[in-house]
């Protein structure tokens, strides 16, 4: 049941996340019309403003029985979100944990976010945590709907499902490059060409990008280079295609393993430099990702379609670490352990998605309908080689471990047995979704998917052979009691295979619980901005929460814990006046295990994000924006680790002739300093103040 919460209205103003301006298409029509010859809106992304995250319906978001945020490309240029880590943070309700340089985790509603899709086909996402930080050059936009999304996404939690669109082939040419300086050193340099290369049978597009620097931590850099291209074309009239790939490219120096210690060997809290970090400088990371996707689109008649997507993703790492633990002295620094080893591997996953969805009339009215198979072939391989010289999760480190001199080791001890990872994965789905109209006003939406899934294998000693089913149903309901005004409510449950194990070194087997949130979307300024309220409920059981790490194996151990979170979230985004855009978000989550404790701490209770961005209709060359992120107290087990905290970016552009603009993004302007994730007992500072300048070019 949803649980009653102190209600604190955040309205403020902001630079739409993208989009969670929440339109029925023909008001973003007529919005669009009435705004002939005024500043357009470039956080309202219009026609047709839908989104098929949640249900694979070709719904608008002011249709989708769930909270949605859509973060647009504008936003993403204006705020320089060019790592997908930076993008999330602005993400009403969305909390990025980085519990390291190179591994992060993301939350929503109290639990892990599992769920991502690319333009609209689910990925399958076995751990938890994300490696080698995204670029976002190659998407048009980010859209995010928050609760549980299984009937589109196999793997699911009650938290939210991110679908990355990516940039797609324009009908007339245009063209863009930017070149950025940065604090740290940091250089990017970025191009975009797109348009038709034989009429509608062939048009193309090529992204671009490289990127190196250093960084505020000590010792870390990066080097990144990101390629995508794309063709797509006519066949037919009735007939079209789509072909692409696209490489992420991520290398890091003294790229940390674990973070810096939580708590000195006295009980106290831990207080380092802002730069501090556990990594030598010879301890490096090598992600890199390809995606490989094809389409084929048919109309089946003038109301249907059927669709053909397949997609092969590969993920090759190469990481040497150096994972430190334990309490230091507070004076000398002494007490510390630490293990060297040397990890790779290769996770390949094939993917088919096969659908057909249309329209229908009956009893007088217009309803949608999809049904689809998706299959999927995972593969994950990997091993950890170590060294005999830092082996044992026990051996004592010196207090100079922050000055990086701790020598590297060679690595001698491999036995394949318990240092290695194979595990294959066969998933198949079935689902299908329909929006019945039972009058103008009112909506049914009705859905399931059968999941069928097969998993073999084994990961350092734990086997990991699983078979399991599950179907898993979704159920909307959307009134528009009056114009412009929504009520809205969801239910859905959830079903989850996991690849953790427990003390036993056995599987953890897969967790399931179910959600449901129940909301009123409200049209605002003439329907260029709308205002969400929701209420949400999920539970979770047998939900793998992290114990330890086995000092034997090297395995995090987890245990299987039941869980339930209770919120309410508000969301106000549009256009208040021409020329400002807004997009503001208070979210407030508390989470409680079986016996009633709250529990997961190290995610804040609440949050507020707001940005904004304005151009001055009497000086329409100058643009100018800010971004605020307020997030509550961070705990580490009952100790409070982080207090609240505040941070804000600005940026300002300018147009010059010829298509260039001149744009300065300022990070952390109060210079605030504070913890990162302390997930796992350790944690990181965030980057302190800093800066970034851009020219741009357009055609």
């Amino acid at each position: 049941m949803i649980r009653s919460h102190h209600c604190a209205l955040a309205l403020a103003i902001s630079a739409s996340l993208g989009h969670s301006v929440a339109m029925a298409q023909s008001n973003a029509t007529a919005s669009q019309d009435s705004a002939a010859g005024e500043i357009e809106s470039t956080y309202v992304y219009g026609e047709p403003g839908t989104t098929k995250t949640a249900t694979k319906l070709n719904l608008s978001v002011f249709e989708t029985p769930q909270m949605v945020t859509v973060i647009s490309r504008d936003q993403i240029d204006d705020f320089n979100l060019r790592q997908v880590n930076t993008l999330l943070s602005y993400v009403p309700g969305v909390t990025v944990e980085q519990v390291e340089t190179g591994r992060t985790y993301y939350t929503a509603r109290g639990f892990d976010i599992v769920n991502f899709q690319y333009d609209g086909v689910g990925v399958p996402f076995s751990y938890g945590l994300t490696q080698g930080h995204d670029d976002t050059a190659t998407y048009e936009k980010v859209e995010v709907v928050k609760g549980a999304t299984g009937l589109t996404t196999g793997l699911a939690n009650p938290s939210a499902t991110i679908n990355y669109v990516r940039k797609r082939p324009t009908e007339t040419l245009q063209a863009s490059a930017a070149a950025s300086a940065g604090s740290w050193s940091q250089l990017r340099l970025e191009g975009d060409i797109s348009g038709p290369i034989a009429g509608d049978a062939l048009k193309g597009r090529l992204v671009v990008a490289k990127q190196d620097g250093d960084s505020y931590l000590d010792r870390f850099g990066k080097e990144l280079t990101v390629f995508y291209g794309i063709v797509d074309g006519d066949i037919t009239d009735s007939t079209r295609w789509a072909l692409g790939y696209s490489l992420n490219d991520n290398h890091n120096d003294a790229n940390s393993s674990g973070a810096l210690p939580l708590f000195y060997n006295d009980g106290s809290v831990t207080d380092y430099d802002v730069s501090t970090n556990t990594a030598p400088e010879w301890a490096g990371q090598e992600v890199k990702q390809q995606r490989t996707f094809v389409e084929l689109e048919q109309d089946l008649g003038e109301n249907w379609v059927a669709k053909a997507i397949y997609t092969q993703n590969r993920q090759d790492k190469e990481w040497e670490s150096f994972y430190l633990s334990g309490s230091p002295d507070p004076i000398t620094e002494e007490g510390l352990v630490g293990v060297a080893s040397f990890y790779e591997a290769e996770d390949d996953e094939d993917i088919l998605d096969l659908f057909v969805s249309g329209t229908f009339a009956l009893w007088g009215q217009q309803h949608d309908l999809v049904a689809g198979l998706n299959m999927a072939k995972i593969s994950l391989t990997g091993r950890s080689v170590y060294s005999s010289e830092w082996s044992g999760y026990d051996d004592p480190v010196g207090g100079d471990w922050a000055e990086s001199n701790t020598p590297q080791p060679s690595y001698d001890i491999y036995n394949a047995d318990f240092q290695s990872t194979d595990i294959e994965q066969d998933q198949d789905s079935f689902y299908l979704s329909t929006r019945l109209r039972i009058t103008d006003r009112v909506a049914v939406l009705l859905g399931a998917r059968q999941v069928e899934l097969d998993q073999t294998g084994i990961s350092y000693g734990a086997p990991q052979d699983v078979a399991d089913s599950e179907t898993v149903p979704y159920a909307g309901l959307t009134i528009e009691v009056l114009d412009g005004t929504m009520l809205y409510g969801s239910y859905s449950e959830v079903f989850k295979q996991q690849t953790w194990v427990d003390a036993e070194l056995a599987p953890l087997g897969p967790v399931k619980g179910e959600s449901t949130e129940l909301g009123v979307k409200q049209e605002l300024f003439d329907g260029k901005s709308v205002l969400t309220i929701a209420l949400f409920s999920s539970a979770q059981d047998n939900f793998g929460e992290w114990v330890t790490r086995d000092i034997e194996t090297g395995l995090n151990i987890y245990r299987g814990e039941a869980f339930d979170s209770n919120g309410y979230e508000i969301e106000l985004a549009g256009e208040l006046i021409e020329g400002l855009n807004l997009s503001a978000g208070y979210t407030e989550v508390e989470v409680e295990d079986s016996e009633g404790n709250a529990t997961r701490r190290f995610i804040p209770q609440q949050q507020f994000k707001l940005a904004t961005a304005y151009q001055i209709p009497s000086l329409p060359e100058l643009r100018l924006g800010a971004g605020v992120n307020w997030q509550s107290e961070l705990y580490y087990g009952e100790t409070e680790v982080q207090g609240s905290y505040t941070l804000l970016d600005l940026f300002v552009q300018y147009d010059l002739p010829a298509n260039v603009t001149l744009a300065l993004n300022i990070n952390n302007v109060t210079d605030t300093q504070y913890r990162l994730s302390p997930q796992w007992g350790q944690a990181n500072y965030g980057a302190p103040r800093n800066v970034m300048g851009t020219v741009s070019w357009s055609f």
